[in-house]
């Protein structure tokens, strides 16, 4: 494996600072590479009392397709150069844009009660990550290197903890071929597997230290090769409050 997490069960990141004192609310987002249990972890926090699963952009939804016809001129520049070379920037990456562009305000609008943990799976960093890890050459342009910084600082204040899973390369890709949904990774070589996840980590390796230092985002870090779901759900649970200043709706 290139790189194991080295937070165990129960411990903070080693970016973790003290506690401020202005916010009482947590938004947390679940990140980590294929196959180390993203949605198992988002199904299960989401059914324990106190946490709730946070929308996602939706095209065919009226109100969602307005917000996105209404971010196109933002992201003109982005989306230019994603349709002039090959490989073209595709449907699923531009509504990624517009939801790190355009969703935190529809978030806090959809803000359920205050003792009430709202849960993002695949949610901006993550959409960040991936826009990045595929390397098409609308990601190599200055435009979206001044968009990425813009939405990495946006984000940074939005977000109170990250939950980064991960685990060996070698139970990562047992895993993306064994389960039942499908990933354009499975069923391929193995070598060319391990590549694929070593470019994802090391993208959320570039992200995630990036909102720790300019917010105030707690990392909680699991290998789940060795945590169990409980044991995840406990720590979360466990992990006091975070404050700091909410940003205007």
């Amino acid at each position: 494996m290139t790189r194991i997490v080295e937070t165990a069960v129960g411990r903070l990141g080693p970016t973790h600072r003290a506690e401020p004192t202005h916010r009482a609310d947590r938004t947390i987002e679940i990140l980590g590479v294929a196959g180390a249990g993203k949605s198992t972890l988002a199904r299960h926090l989401a059914a324990a009392p106190g946490f709730e699963m946070a929308p996602f952009i939706h095209a065919r939804r009226p109100a969602d397709l307005v917000l996105i016809l209404r971010t196109i001129p933002r992201l003109l520049s982005i989306l230019w150069a994603g349709l002039t070379r090959a490989p073209r920037i595709s449907w699923p990456e531009c509504k990624l844009l517009v939801y790190v562009t355009r969703w935190a305000p529809v978030l806090r609008r959809r803000r359920p009660q205050t003792d009430t943990v709202l849960l993002l799976d695949q949610g901006p960093l993550y959409a960040i990550v991936r826009l990045t890890a595929e390397g098409k050459p609308f990601t190599e342009r200055r435009t979206f290197s001044s968009w990425k910084r813009e939405m990495l600082d946006r984000w940074s204040t939005e977000l109170s903890d990250v939950i980064w899973l991960d685990a060996p390369d070698a139970v990562l890709w047992s895993r993306i071929n064994q389960r039942d949904q499908d990933h354009r990774q499975k069923g391929g070589q193995a070598e060319a597997g391990r590549r694929f996840i070593s470019r994802y980590r090391r993208a959320f390796e570039s992200v995630v230290p990036v909102v720790e230092e300019k917010g105030d985002v707690r990392t909680l870090r699991f290998d789940t090769s060795t945590s169990t779901v409980a044991q995840i759900i406990e720590v979360v649970r466990a992990a006091p409050r975070r404050e700091g200043n909410q940003p205007d709706g």
